[in-house]
């Protein structure tokens, strides 16, 4: 199961990785927590912030973990989040919802890029390149079977404390996890390579390579507008879920099985997109069949009434189904019209065209919820799918630079999928 030297090199990140998604319990409950204090508009406004945060601190932040160290960037990254974690339990005014919610997207910043560069390098120094996908194989299994122990876990916890402390208890996760990578993970001393300016001057460079690639290049432009269309309406998804369940009259203490049962079907899916794409033919028709899918399943939310909560829960595992079934394509297929020394740069530029739209959409979707309720919103919203499904079809396959790869980094935009 393990290579040689590979859990005496790498146990402290799998244990960072297994930490970090089995602590986080407030994910099936935190929008019904929020909403308890605040309107839909208000945490979406505070999503909203976060994905400004994202945009903003992405770049300087890579810069600090280039001049400092990796170890430090992710170690303060995972702290300040489990400080922002303990301080949302107590919060009650708008502006420190926002606040914190802005702050939780500059910690992640600091922490996401950080870590998979921190684990890359400290193989590579030790001369052990050949784990580097090995790894990532086992840490993507970690976070998924993490993830599902903690949703059960999550669940437990709702049957004897009130949602408040399960705030604490992640905030607290988060802290244990990045203290124990402070004391037992290592580094190799930092050499810094070159300046901040330096750094600033060749994303700026890579910028406007990548911008010139999206103009240019009409299909990856569809295929990012189109993206961009499918997250907002996840997105949507993502804060009307829980209360449009519990207003089906499904008990919230119940919501961490379901997510668990979404992470368990993840964990599977993504080993059958292979089969699927050899019978589609063409990785756009893929794609816009299943956004077509996707927009079908939420249009059958028409149908559910309280107090078929279940029938909800069934359309909700269908949405992750197929989401599941979507992100390894969506993934190959921008990534294979990219050249390799913007690779990165184009993908961060596709993902912020993502953040925006979202950032955009949410603040309208929260007005529309508070006067309509969840359902109707994620009705409303599922016609975005539609175009999407259109510029999946017209982006032409023959555009491509170069072969499908499965070397893709995650968007900006995934990371608001799974928690504040």
């Amino acid at each position: 199961m393990f290579k040689d030297d590979e859990l005496k090199l790498l146990w402290p990140f799998y244990l960072m990785t297994l930490f970090s998604s089995f602590f986080s319990v407030v994910q099936p409950i935190w929008i019904a927590f929020f909403h308890h204090k605040f309107s839909f508009l208000q945490i979406s406004i505070a999503l909203s912030l976060q994905g400004v945060s994202l945009i903003l601190f992405e770049a300087p932040t890579g810069s600090i973990a280039d001049l400092f160290g990796r170890k430090l960037s992710v170690v303060s990254g995972i702290i300040l989040q489990g400080v922002a974690w303990i301080a949302l339990a107590f919060v009650n005014l708008p502006f420190y919802l926002y606040l914190f919610f802005f702050l939780m997207g500059l910690a992640r910043t600091l922490e996401s890029g950080a870590d998979k560069a921190w684990m890359i390098d400290w193989l590579k120094d030790n001369k052990k390149d050949t784990l580097i996908h090995d790894m990532f194989i086992k840490m993507q299994s970690l976070n998924r079977a993490g993830s599902a122990l903690g949703l059960l876990f999550s669940t437990v916890l709702l049957f004897i404390l009130d949602m408040k402390y399960l705030f604490l208890i992640q905030g607290a996760g988060l802290l244990l996890t990045g203290f124990f990578l402070l004391f037992v993970a290592k580094e190799k001393a930092h050499r810094i390579k070159s300046t901040m300016k330096e750094n600033f001057g060749e994303a700026l460079q890579n910028l406007r390579a990548g911008s010139t690639l999206l103009l240019k290049n009409k299909s990856l432009l569809y295929m990012s507008l189109a993206t961009a269309l499918v997250s907002l309406t996840l997105d949507v998804a993502i804060v009307s879920w829980q209360p449009l369940l519990i207003a089906l009259s499904m008990p919230a203490k119940y919501l961490g099985i379901i997510y668990s049962l979404a992470n368990l079907i993840g964990i599977i899916i993504p080993f059958f997109t292979k089969k699927l794409l050899r019978l589609m033919g063409q990785e756009n028709i893929y794609l816009a069949v299943t956004t077509f899918i996707q927009f079908v399943i939420l249009l059958s939310l028409c149908l559910v009434e309280k107090p078929l909560f279940l029938f909800g829960v069934f359309i909700f595992l269908m949405i992750e189904f197929t989401r599941d079934l979507q992100l390894p394509i969506d993934y190959m297929y921008s990534q294979s019209f990219m050249p390799s020394a913007i690779r990165a740069t184009s993908s961060s530029i596709q993902s912020v065209i993502a953040i925006i739209f979202s950032t955009i959409g949410l603040v309208a979707a929260g007005q529309i919820m508070d006067k309509t309720g969840p359902k109707m919103t994620m009705i409303y919203f599922s016609f975005l799918m539609i175009p999407a499904t259109s510029l999946y079809l017209i982006s032409k396959t023959g555009e491509k630079a170069l072969p499908c790869s499965n070397n893709t980094p995650t968007p900006l935009s995934d990371r608001l999928h799974s928690s504040p």
